[in-house]
């Protein structure tokens, strides 16, 4: 089955008097993707996304989202899009449902159905008890979560979140990592913009390396992580501290075996992930007991530096 593009951006340049904030920048996102969109501050992640938001003019190029234009179809455009800034306000002085019923007042969500689509939310955002609470009283991950919540309140097919996990403690960054998980799950597209690698490696299926207002490479991680599609990587973790690659070089299937750290070693077969019980089998018949393996994808990091980028933290 054919997968369908819901945003395609040709040739896009956004220019701010004298300074270039995007030049050239083409990708395109399949239905159902979460996009990482990785880069250094500065490096067009927040232009880009505004862009597609229909919150910014842009120089010149062509953007449709679900075949929509997005100059002449932006009222469309923004029925089906929900956006989420890097510094979203919030209102201290409401309650937790009743920033909400804002938004879901200025969307003009029929009124019978607004309450019952709030609480959805607020349960999905492990926010319910909260609901009666003031917003200034919620933790910043707290409010991480009823951003992202107001973003789905109109219930949009695409999200746009820039650099949603700032500030955000590690089972923070964890809690948010699970819930666009869910969200991809239900047949959403998300693009999310960080320039921390680490935070987005976890739960992208797709990613696109900006820099200096470019694209330098996107996507399918599976796709551009350099494994061709007739091989398998591995992590394997042994009991025994041994040379591995000694004891396995009489294994035809292996193409290339590297040791990461300790006990643990890397290694690249011919085959399909159905090649690995064979491996299985053969390692346990050389007597070493096998503490932990499994299937390996290039990590994130791994992938923006051999897209040439210079600049990450």
């Amino acid at each position: 089955m054919k997968e369908e593009i819901v945003i395609e951006v040709e040739n896009l340049r956004v220019d701010f008097e004298n300074v270039v904030a995007c030049k050239n920048v083409n990708f395109k996102v399949y239905k159902g993707e979460i996009f990482g969109l990785v880069g250094p501050n500065g490096a067009g992640k927040t232009t880009t996304l505004k862009v597609l938001s229909t919150l910014l003019k842009y120089t010149w190029g062509k953007i449709k989202i679900f075949g929509y234009d997005i100059e002449k179809d932006f009222k469309e455009i923004r029925k089906i899009v929900g956006f989420m800034p890097d510094f979203p306000p919030v209102y201290n002085e409401l309650k937790v449902w009743e920033f909400l019923y804002l938004y879901a007042s200025s969307y003009r969500i029929e009124k019978e159905k607004r309450m019952s689509r709030i609480e959805a939310l607020l349960n999905t955002f492990n926010l319910f008890e909260k609901r009666n609470s003031f917003i200034g009283e919620l933790s910043r991950g707290m409010k991480q979560r009823l951003i992202l919540a107001k973003t789905l309140i109109h219930d949009p097919e695409i999200l746009l979140l820039d650099e949603p996990a700032s500030g955000l403690d590690p089972t923070g960054r964890k809690e948010l990592g699970e819930m666009l998980k869910k969200i991809g799950k239900s047949g959403k597209t998300v693009i999310i913009s960080s320039h921390i690698l680490t935070e987005l490696a976890d739960f992208c299926t797709s990613v696109g390396i900006m820099e200096k207002g470019e694209i330098l490479l996107y996507g399918k991680i599976d796709e551009i992580s350099g494994i061709p599609k007739d091989k398998t990587l591995i992590r394997l973790r042994i009991k025994e501290n041994i040379d591995l690659k000694e004891i396995l070089g009489d294994y035809q299937k292996i193409e290339k075996i590297e040791k990461i750290e300790g006990n643990c070693w890397k290694i690249l077969i011919k085959g399909d992930e159905n090649s690995i019980p064979e491996l299985i089998k053969f390692v346990t018949d050389k007597g070493i007991s096998i503490v932990e393996i499994k299937k390996e994808k290039e990590d994130i990091q791994t992938i923006y530096f051999k897209s040439g980028a210079k600049y990450v933290t």
